[in-house]
């Protein structure tokens, strides 16, 4: 398994932060779309599309094998998931944004054929067909970013940032072999990363009517450092209304896409994710 260090804060964390700097902000509620100085936002965030491969493959003799978690496994991350945002603005043309997501699976199957796999100190294991699996898959996304509004008039705020992206995939095995004419064996096999991308974004809002405005944001980074590449690009439209005050809602579609690799002198270790969602929510704005 990749050693790596966790960058991850509890969303309870996020949401308190956010919701103490609504408190200290002075803006009306009243505020028009795009003017405001705090929102957070919470909903449900539906994967309809999850493309997901990992691969773990020996350096020294070359074994291993690329696998669908979904195929192979069961696993399968097109569910339905918490997801949240914040935002604080605390200049006219300056603002800080944070998003929060998690998308977490577990499945048992029995393996129809053969899977190569690599241990952390580089052997080589082979998960024999007909064995019992029980897995279970974890993917989560933090992110925090800074905007600057370099064109902001009353229909139209352009924007351009930066910030850090931060995600942490897990997947943990457990295998029970039952061989013909042999005794029952079990082995646990596991796989995890946390990796850090600085980002670069840009940000588009209309204002269609004073309560009614529509969003294109996007980001991505592609970074080498030490063992790791890693590239990143997500994207979300969408269109949020103010029902009433400081309370709206909020749809849109969103594509987030990671690419990960790890090279030691050991094994290398290849992850690449596509979610593709619909985010229904509700917003508070002061």
């Amino acid at each position: 398994m990749p050693n790596t260090r966790t960058f991850h804060r509890s969303p309870l964390i996020l949401v308190g932060t956010l919701s103490a700097l609504a408190w200290q902000s002075v803006a009306n509620a009243d505020s028009l779309a795009m003017d405001e100085t705090f929102s957070i936002s919470a909903g449900s965030y539906h994967v309809f599309r999850a493309d997901t491969t990992l691969s773990l493959v020996s350096r020294n003799a070359g074994a291993g094998a690329a696998i669908r978690p979904a195929d192979t496994l069961g696993l399968d991350l097109e569910n339905t998931v918490l997801k949240v945002n914040g935002r604080y603005r605390f200049t006219p043309r300056s603002q800080v944004s944070v998003s929060w997501f998690k998308v977490d699976t577990d499945a048992r199957r029995d393996l129809q054929s053969d899977v190569e796999w690599v241990a952390p100190n580089g052997d080589d294991i082979t998960l024999a067909a007909g064995s019992r699996v029980d897995s279970s898959m974890d993917y989560e996304i933090s992110k925090a970013s800074y905007f600057y509004s370099f064109y902001h008039n009353e229909k139209v705020e352009l924007m351009v940032g930066g910030g850090l992206h931060v995600s942490r995939f897990a997947i943990d095995i457990d295998v029970l072999s039952t061989p013909p004419g042999a005794s029952s064996t079990q082995q646990a096999e596991s796989a995890a990363t946390t990796l850090p991308l600085p980002t670069l974004g840009f940000g588009l809002n209309y204002r269609v009517t004073p309560r009614f405005h529509w969003f294109l944001r996007g980001d991505g980074f592609y970074l080498e450092f030490d063992e790791w590449k890693g590239l990143f690009t997500d994207l979300e439209v969408g269109a949020e209304y103010r029902l009433w005050k400081g309370l709206g809602v909020g749809a849109g579609l969103a594509t987030n896409n990671l690419n990960v690799t790890e090279t030691t002198s050991k094994y290398k270790f290849r992850y690449d994710n596509r979610l593709s969602g619909a985010h229904l929510y509700l917003s508070w704005t002061h």
